[in-house]
C-alpha cells in the first residue's frame, strides 16, 4: 500500500496504466449505456488483477499504485463515454441486468477484500517508485566524494533507492568507473566502489605521495605495506577515521577485487563502536573501495547477556539445524542502531556444510533479531 496516492501519475509506468483502461470505460459505456455499471467494473477489474498478483504464484507484486492508476483510467473513460452517448442513439442495457451486475460487483469486491485480508501481508510504504535525487542529496554526496578523493572524480549521474519505510533512502552518484552511495537522511554511511577501467591498468585511486614515499615504494607485497598505503590515504583524506582507533588488516575472500581490507575500529571495552572506517587497497597499491560511517560514540546499555546465553538463544531459533552446525566462529559484540536507539548485540554466525546461520542477540535483554539461514550458493557467488 503506497501512501503517496498521486505517485503513479508522476511516472511513465503509472501513466501507461492509466491509459490502459480508458478504452475499457469508454467502450463499456457506449455498449451498455450504463455509466454506473461500467464505473463499478472499472474498479473491479484492476482490483481483480492486483488480487491475482498478490495470491497467485506468478512472480508479480500487488501494488495499490497500479490499482489507483488503472481505476482512474477506467473512471476517466467512463466519464468520457457518458459524454459520448449524449450524442449517440442506442438501447441501454436493461435496468434489471445492470442492477444485478452492480450487486455482483459489490459481492466480488467484498470477497476479494476478505481473501486479501486473510491471506496477504499488508505493507504500508511511502513510495513504491524511487523519486529523483534532490538538489540537497546531490550536494551532500558530491561533497563527500570530494572530501574522500580530493575532486579526482566527476559525477555524471544520480539515483535514489528508497526502502519505502519512513524517509530512509540511499543516494547513489555515478562517475566514470565507479559509484558512491550515501544513506539518507542521516548521511551516516558512505561507500565507494571503483571498478577497473578499460583504458588503464586500474581505475582505482592512487594516493598522492604514497607511491613515491617510503610507505609504498613498490606495489604492496604484504599486510604491512597495505596498511602503510591505507594510513597515507587516511592521513590525507580522513584523519577522523583513525583517531583513537585500532587498525586491522585482512585479505578477504569475498568475491571482490583482490587486495587488502584495512579497517579502523573503536572499542568500548569489548564492544565495537559504530565509528568505522575501511579502505580496500588493491594489488597495485591503490584505493579500490571505501566505507565510512560517521557516527558519534553513543551511550550504550549495559551488557547483561553472556556469550553462552546468547548461543543458547541462537540455538532455540534454529532447532532443526542445531545438529548440522560444524563450526561457531567467535562472536562479536557490536553497537547497533535499532528501532530508534542504540543497542549492543552479540553477532552470531554458525557454519554448516550447506551454508551458515546468522542472528543478532541483544546483549542487554536477550531478544533475538533477524535470524536467517544463508545458503552456500549465495555465499559463493562471484560478481
Amino acid at each position: 500500500m503506497n501512501r503517496d496516492v498521486f505517485e503513479p501519475f508522476r511516472h511513465t509506468q503509472g501513466q501507461w496504466n492509466f491509459c490502459l483502461l480508458v478504452p475499457f470505460g469508454l467502450l463499456g459505456v457506449v455498449a451498455t449505456r450504463r455509466p454506473g455499471l461500467v464505473a463499478g467494473f472499472s474498479l473491479l477489474l484492476p482490483a481483480a488483477i492486483e488480487t491475482t498478483q498478490a495470491l497467485a504464484p506468478i512472480g508479480r507484486a500487488c501494488d495499490t499504485s497500479d490499482f489507483v492508476a488503472n481505476g482512474a483510467g477506467g473512471l476517466a473513460g467512463t466519464a468520457l463515454g457518458a459524454l459520448v452517448i449524449v450524442f449517440l442513439r442506442g438501447t441501454p442495457l436493461p435496468r434489471g441486468t445492470a442492477r444485478k451486475g452492480l450487486i455482483a460487483t459489490g459481492i466480488a469486491t467484498a470477497l476479494m477484500g476478505a481473501v486479501l485480508y486473510a491471506s496477504a501481508d499488508l505493507v504500508v510504504m511511502n513510495h513504491t517508485v524511487a523519486p529523483p535525487a534532490t538538489s540537497a542529496q546531490k550536494a551532500a554526496i558530491d561533497q563527500r566524494l570530494r572530501d574522500a578523493f580530493g575532486g579526482a572524480y566527476r559525477v555524471t549521474g544520480y539515483s535514489v533507492t528508497t526502502t519505502g519505510f519512513e524517509d530512509a533512502a540511499t543516494v547513489t552518484a555515478y562517475f566514470g568507473n565507479g559509484m558512491a552511495e550515501l544513506s539518507w537522511p542521516d548521511q551516516w554511511d558512505f561507500t565507494v566502489q571503483i571498478m577497473s577501467a578499460t583504458d588503464e591498468p586500474s581505475g582505482a585511486f592512487s594516493v598522492p605521495g604514497a607511491a613515491a614515499g617510503a610507505a609504498a615504494a613498490k606495489r604492496p607485497v604484504g599486510d604491512k605495506e597495505a596498511v602503510l598505503i591505507a594510513r597515507a590515504y587516511a592521513d590525507r583524506f580522513a584523519p577522523w577515521g583513525t583517531r583513537n582507533a585500532k587498525v586491522e588488516v585482512a585479505r578477504p575472500d569475498d568475491g571482490g577485487l583482490p587486495g587488502w581490507l584495512v579497517s579502523w575500529r573503536r572499542y568500548e571495552g569489548e564492544v565495537v563502536l559504530p565509528h568505522r572506517f575501511d579502505v580496500r587497497i588493491d594489488e597495485e597499491g591503490r584505493v579500490s573501495e571505501l566505507t565510512e560511517r560517521k557516527v558519534a560514540d553513543p551511550q550504550l546499555p549495559p551488557v547483561r547477556v553472556t556469550e553462552g546465553e546468547a548461543w543458547k538463544t541462537f540455538a532455540k531459533s534454529f532447532p532443526e539445524r542445531a545438529d548440522a552446525i560444524e563450526e561457531k566462529p567467535e562472536p562479536t559484540l557490536s553497537a547497533q542502531f535499532r528501532d530508534g536507539e542504540w543497542r549492543v548485540d552479540w553477532l552470531l554466525v554458525a557454519t554448516m556444510s550447506t551454508g551458515s546461520l546468522e542472528a543478532a542477540v541483544d546483549a542487554t535483554d536477550g531478544s533475538i533479531h533477524d535470524p536467517a539461514e544463508i545458503p552456500l550458493a549465495r555465499n559463493s557467488e562471484v560478481p
